[in-house]
């Protein structure tokens, strides 16, 4: 698991079809950093993706879609992101927090099976993931001043099944 200040940071999901890299800076001195997060897809499983979705108009996998020559294809998930992002164990999901423009924090999941994006709008003042199973998120807000335990249960933010 990565922390709210590291400049950069690598994840894989434990069934190998995805992996997310941030790359960032600081926000201001000593303070947590926002950057980048792109999400990268192994080129078998995007090929089964794209086939998926080849019957709809407009797709979110082709949405800030690049092909980075290699052997996956990467999307950008956010220019506003932190670097505390987490797969679920069940490599299901995607959790990743980004900036908003009141310069606090709110908690985004990606469901990898279509590429749809929820977002939980209760703001955080920063966000460090602890665990990611059976489709709860445990957030720990403001690790380093007055931490709060938070937990997230992504069948309230998914209105289908998951």
């Amino acid at each position: 698991m990565s922390s709210a200040w590291d400049y950069e940071a690598n994840a894989c999901s434990k069934d190998g079809k995805f992996s997310a890299k941030f790359e960032g800076c600081e926000v201001a001195m000593g303070a947590p950093t926002i950057g980048e997060l792109r999400l990268f897809i192994n080129s078998e499983h995007y090929l089964n993706l794209k086939s998926k979705f080849d019957s709809q108009t407009s797709s979110n996998l082709d949405q800030n879609l690049n092909t980075n020559g290699a052997n996956c294809e990467q999307i950008l998930l956010s220019d506003r992101a932190t670097a505390c992002f987490l797969f679920s164990k069940d490599s299901k999901f995607l959790a990743f927090s980004e900036w908003t423009a009141d310069k606090m924090q709110i908690v985004k999941i990606l469901r990898l099976a279509d590429m749809s994006i929820k977002t939980d709008n209760k703001r955080k003042i920063v966000v460090e993931f602890l665990s990611f199973d059976d489709a709860v998120l445990k957030i720990l807000d403001s690790p380093i001043f007055m931490p709060k335990n938070y937990t997230l249960d992504i069948h309230t933010l998914f209105d289908d099944k998951i």
